[in-house]
């Protein structure tokens, strides 16, 4: 199983080879490629953006093997049970660390600022980064997926089907894209998360609480980018074409419905 391996099309997705196997993150990421905002490029766009050889890259997730059946793959789950993973799991996961980078990191900056002003422009992007996640989670819990988990429902729920709330997606998607920048420079500014000889436990501690907190946002928006929303959007479109086939009068009572 681990000893075969697999052929890479360079002209897929980098989401989508993600989305069959996160073990393929890691090689991604070593290779400086954006696997969850920028999932949707193929893989050659990509390395192309990142000036690496495809073939590199290729061998990499080829080494890799198969990927591991008994591993819980969330494109077969039901769009409720992904909607339910992703506020259980990763939006409280960033609820509970948010109080304390943003304890932590104003401490560091405070005690330790002098020596290592560089710590001060820390405190403010981990506050941005956790003011814009709190905003983020909120607009998802509370317009979108709702609607998305209603597309389970019989005739994918008439009233989820008629919102077809695109333009919210989009600024979801663009609020992730800003989360990812700021994430990126947290990890360039602190040197990747390395931390210098004079570090006390608080300032180690924050320095691996960031690391952690960047790791399980990758996750969190690769599986809205490149599972969600995208199924989401299929689901909506099926409907949208359900309905501009049917008959009129089939379809003036499903607007009056």
């Amino acid at each position: 199983m681990g000893s075969e391996r697999t052929t890479v099309s360079f002209d897929r997705t980098v989401g989508e080879l993600v989305a069959e196997d996160y073990a393929r993150a890691a090689v991604f990421a070593e290779f400086g490629i954006d696997f969850c905002c920028g999932g949707d490029r193929s893989v050659a766009r990509a390395c192309a953006e990142a000036g690496v050889q495809p073939e590199a890259v290729g061998q990499a997730l080829a080494a890799l093997g198969r990927s591991d059946p008994q591993r819980p793959d969330p494109r077969g789950w039901s769009l409720g049970r992904l909607t339910d993973h992703i506020v259980t799991t990763h939006h409280a996961n960033v609820r509970r660390m948010i109080p304390h980078l943003r304890q932590w990191t104003a401490t560091i900056s405070r005690v330790h600022g002098q020596r290592h002003p560089e710590l001060h422009e820390v405190e403010r992007l981990a506050s941005d980064l956790a003011d814009d996640l709190e905003k983020h989670m909120l607009d998802e819990e509370s317009r979108l997926f709702p609607l998305i988990s209603r597309l389970d429902e019989p005739a994918g729920g008439d009233a989820a089907q008629r919102a077809r709330p695109g333009a919210l997606i989009e600024t979801l998607e663009d609020d992730h894209a800003h989360a990812g920048a700021l994430a990126r420079r947290l990890r360039e500014v602190t040197d990747h998360y390395v931390t210098p000889s004079d570090a006390c436990s608080t300032y180690t501690a924050t320095f691996a609480l960031l690391k952690e907190f960047e790791e399980d946002l990758h996750r969190h928006v690769h599986l809205e980018n490149n599972i969600l929303f995208p199924r989401a959007r299929a689901r909506w479109a099926r409907g949208a074409a359900a309905v501009s086939s049917a008959p009129a009068h089939d379809r003036t009572g499903a607007r009056s419905g």
